[in-house]
């Protein structure tokens, strides 16, 4: 790490060349250095400084999709985690609304789009930051994403994603969750729709 004090973040990037690692930064060992040193000069939420340096660079999304992505290689998960809890909780203190965040993941077109979305899990730590950062404002996704898209298109949706082998599973968790919303809600079966 000698060769890079009294660089800047962007320096220190660049002279470990992970501005030319892509999909693998976060397995390429030069990216732990460089943590270690964007960790040694910033005193205060290192990770948020590190989170910001790496957005200004690859942008919101793209970096949202790496750490989604990361957060499935086991050597890479914990690093990822932390991460993306930082960018979360950046966006949210920033004033990204759950709207927000599915316009900047390109998930606003339609619910299906959402099952199907390798950045989908994005949305559950944003929601859980959300409520950890906004006690008596909590939230949870089956009640975003029914004010987004109406109870109707999420249950016709929820109930076609069902028959799809890679979005079954979440698709009969949120199906779930629904069904507990509507019943918390006192909503009767003629009602729901």
């Amino acid at each position: 790490m000698l060769r890079l004090k009294g660089k800047t973040a962007d320096e220190a990037f660049v002279l470990l060349k992970l501005d030319k690692a892509g999909d693998d930064l976060l397995r390429s060992p030069k990216f732990s250095v460089w943590v270690s040193y964007m960790t040694s000069i910033t005193k205060t939420h290192p990770k948020t400084a590190i989170v910001k340096n790496l957005a200004s660079r690859y942008g919101d999304d793209t970096l949202a999709r790496m750490l989604e992505a990361a957060k499935r290689d086991p050597g890479t998960t914990k690093i990822a985690t932390r991460l993306q809890v930082a960018q979360m909780r950046d966006w949210i203190r920033g004033g990204k609304s759950f709207d927000d965040v599915l316009a900047l993941l390109k998930l606003d077109d339609g619910v299906d789009k959402i099952l199907a979305n390798p950045t989908s899990g994005t949305l559950g730590v944003y929601i859980n930051q959300f409520n950890k950062i906004n006690p008596g404002k909590e939230t949870n996704t089956i009640v975003r994403l029914t004010v987004q898209f109406g109870n109707e298109a999420l249950a016709k949706m929820l109930e076609a994603a069902k028959k799809v082998p890679s979005t079954e599973k979440l698709a009969k968790e949120l199906q779930v969750a629904q069904f507990d919303q509507w019943l918390a809600e006192g909503a009767k079966p003629a009602n729901i729709w």
